[in-house]
Parts: C-alpha cells; structure tokens; sequence
C-alpha cells in the first residue's frame, strides 16, 4: 500500500510486546485507523520461524491497513558490530543498527510501502561520520519509496532538535528528516523557538502523547517507556504543540505514541478504539 502520506498512524509501542502482527492490524482496522507502525526487532525475531515481509504484508492488505511506520534503527552512525546500544541505563539489551538490520528493513519498507524509517543516535560518543551515514541510508530507503527520520533522544548523541536538524540538513536528502516526539521535546530541552525553525518538509513524523507536568520517577526511561498518558488524560498542552507544527505548512502524520503499562493490559481493540477517539479529538482541538 503505497500513495498519499498517511494521516494517523497508530504506533508499535502502544500495544503490548507480544500482541500478535495480525491483532493489531484487525485492531487498526475496526477502529478505523488506517496505519499502523511497526518493529524492526519483531520482525527479526519472526523472521528466525520463516516468516517473510511479503507474508506480513498480505495480512496487511487482506485488512487494508498500511504498515506506514518502521522502528527503530539504534545509533545508524555507531560502530555496527554488534555491541549494545544506549546509555547505560536503558533497560534493553538490544543492538547498533548494522547492515543486516539495515537490509531488514528495506526489505520490509518495499513490502509494505512504508512512509517511513526511524532512526535515534549514538551515545556516548561512539558515533562517527553521522552526516554521511545519514545520507547514505536516506539513500537506499529512496530506493523503496521511504523516507528516513532521526528521532531526537535525550540521553543520546542527538538529543534535541538542533543537533539532529544539523545533521538532517547537512545530509541535504530530499526524503530525510525529523520525528518530532512531544515526549522527548517536553522531557528533554524544550525550546519553542528551536520548534518554530523546523522546516515543514524536514518533519517526517510527529508521534505524540501526553503527560503528567511532573515525572513519576527519576528514571527518564522508566518514565518513556512505561508511563505516557492518552491524550486528554495527562497535564501537558498536545493540541497547542500539535497546531504549532502543523502552523509550519507540514503535513507530516500523526503517529499515536503512548506507552503505558495502563493500557499495554487492555485488549488490542478497546486500545485501538479509544486512541483513534482521542486522536481525532485532538486533531479537531488542533484546528
């Protein structure tokens, strides 16, 4: 499924880890979403049983939902030989991206006709010739239709809008830019007046949640990954963030991005229903 820049995406991370490709894709479908994202880790871990990216997309289409978002390429300018990824506090033992991923998920954005790969930074310091490398997997997703996102994160190489612009903009590539996630941009270094410079061409995606004002913990990654709200249910101004954006001229999707042990608990379709509710309230709010 390929054409029109998706409008909503509902993300890989809202459902639980184990909820099943074709759960969330029936999920997407009876509530109306028309996308949904997806990982390039359950993937692998597929792939290892002789399940194939075209297999995937059949499922995909047979409902007729896109698999628009492709997640997530840790530290695309890191030394790709296999070692962990991450600050030392991130609680997954997981990867650098490397060419093997890299093919990976290539060979899923062609099948899917995907709007997009994200990616997020070294740390640490352990990336090197960021610009070129950015460029060069701009590149090869052009080969299948994608565009590339970097994703800034704090506790990362890149962890604000400036310092990823940089690299986006410095990498010139037509199909390469920025998600912009409000968790990071609130949590991290908020600057408006860094938010208000993004080009709208160079935001790729907006992946979005909410939030209480005061973090739960200390822990920034306890807090991203287990503790973001629904829109409407937590403290923060979403709807002010997402009309500043779309003020820009972007028309760059919303991808639905809150992880919360709360809702991972719940069934694949009350999830899918309330999302899809609160997002196009959103919108509405935004307008």
């Amino acid at each position: 499924m390929t054409g029109k820049e998706p409008d909503i995406i509902l993300g890989f991370g809202n459902f639980a880890g184990t909820t099943p490709f074709e759960e969330r894709i029936v999920a997407a479908a009876r509530a109306g979403l028309p996308s949904i994202g997806y990982s390039i880790f359950d993937y692998q871990e597929l792939k290892k049983g002789g399940t194939t990216a075209k297999d995937l997309a059949t499922v995909a289409e047979r409902h007729g939902v896109r698999v628009a978002e492709l997640e997530v390429g840790l530290g695309f300018d890191g030394p790709a030989d296999g070692s962990r990824w991450g600050p030392s506090w991130f609680p997954w033992d997981l990867p650098y991206l490397d060419r093997t991923a890299e093919n990976d998920f290539l060979e899923l954005a062609d099948a899917f006709g995907a709007h997009h790969i994200v990616v997020a930074a070294s740390s640490g310091g352990a990336g090197a010739d960021s610009v070129s490398r950015f460029a060069q997997l701009c590149d090869r997703a052009a080969e299948v239709g994608a565009k590339v996102a970097i994703e800034f994160l704090p506790g990362t190489d890149l962890p604000d809008i400036a310092s990823s612009l940089a690299i986006v903009e410095q990498a010139d590539r037509d199909n390469g830019g920025l998600c912009v996630d409000n968790w990071h941009y609130v949590r991290g270094t908020p600057d408006e007046a860094a938010l208000r410079s993004i080009p709208a061409d160079r935001i790729v995606v907006m992946q979005l949640s909410d939030g209480p004002t005061e973090p739960l913990t200390d822990d920034y990654f306890e807090e991203t990954l287990n503790h973001r709200r629904l829109f409407g249910d937590g403290e923060w101004d979403v709807a002010g963030f997402l009309g500043l954006l779309r003020a820009s001229g972007t028309t760059a999707p919303i991808s639905i991005e809150v992880l919360s042990q709360q809702w991972q608990s719940r069934p694949a379709d009350e999830l899918a229903t309330a999302f899809a509710i609160a997002t196009r309230r959103l919108v509405s709010a935004a307008q």
